[in-house]
């Protein structure tokens, strides 16, 4: 891309609402993840022996290795729900910009 290009890109004001309604959502799923990671050492810090226990009578399945499995697909998902608004509305977003600033 042509410095020209580029310093237009980077001064109009569609850029600067798209990069700060990225970072809004960026940060909003980071901290749910944080959340949900900082409450499961909490729980494992506070309350070990909650999740060493069986999930059910006669399984070897503890409460805690379910919590961290959920945790890992839950995690999974929330890396998916940023990509495809990436892929979907910022990339859009980004496009109209460029298609914009180029003429």
């Amino acid at each position: 891309m042509p410095d020209e290009l580029y310093e237009r890109v980077l001064t109009h004001p569609k850029f600067a609402e798209m990069t700060k309604s990225r970072a809004r959502f960026s940060w909003r799923l980071a901290l749910i993840v944080l959340a949900v990671y900082y409450t499961f050492v909490l729980a494992s810090a506070l309350a070990p022996d909650l999740l060493g226990r069986p999930i059910a009578e006669g399984m070897t399945f503890s409460v805690g290795l379910t919590a961290g499995i959920v945790i890992t697909i839950f995690c999974s998902l929330m890396t998916g729900v940023y990509v495809v608004r990436a892929n979907g509305r910022y990339d859009a977003m980004n496009r109209d910009l460029i298609e914009e600033v180029s003429r």
